[in-house]
Parts: structure tokens; sequence; C-alpha cells
């Protein structure tokens, strides 16, 4: 995913993303991987975090 990405992002996966660490956001950032929807990013939220990371709420 890249910063241009986030404009791309539907308003659900824009506020999750905004919700998140800022660590966490650097490591999407820098992915490469393109991402539109909440649950597209709640999916490798819990890929990076396992599952127990509830922590990213």
């Amino acid at each position: 995913m890249q910063k241009k990405d986030l404009e791309k992002m539907d308003q659900s996966a824009r506020e999750y993303f905004d919700s998140l660490p800022p660590l966490l956001q650097e490591q999407l950032t820098q992915s490469g991987v393109v991402m539109t929807t909440k649950e597209q990013l709640e999916a490798y939220c819990k890929n990076i975090l396992g599952e127990s990371g509830q922590t990213a709420r």
C-alpha cells in the first residue's frame, strides 16, 4: 500500500486505518499491498498481530 492508496479506501476502511497505531500504519503503507476495504485491513492486521492481536482496533 502506498500513501496514495489511502484515497482509494472506503470510509470505514479509512477510519479503521486512522485508528491504528502509527507503527502499524507505517508498516501497512510500506507493505506494497493494496487494500481498499476495512475487512482487508482487519485481515492483514490479524495476520501481522496473530489471532489474539485485538489491540489493533
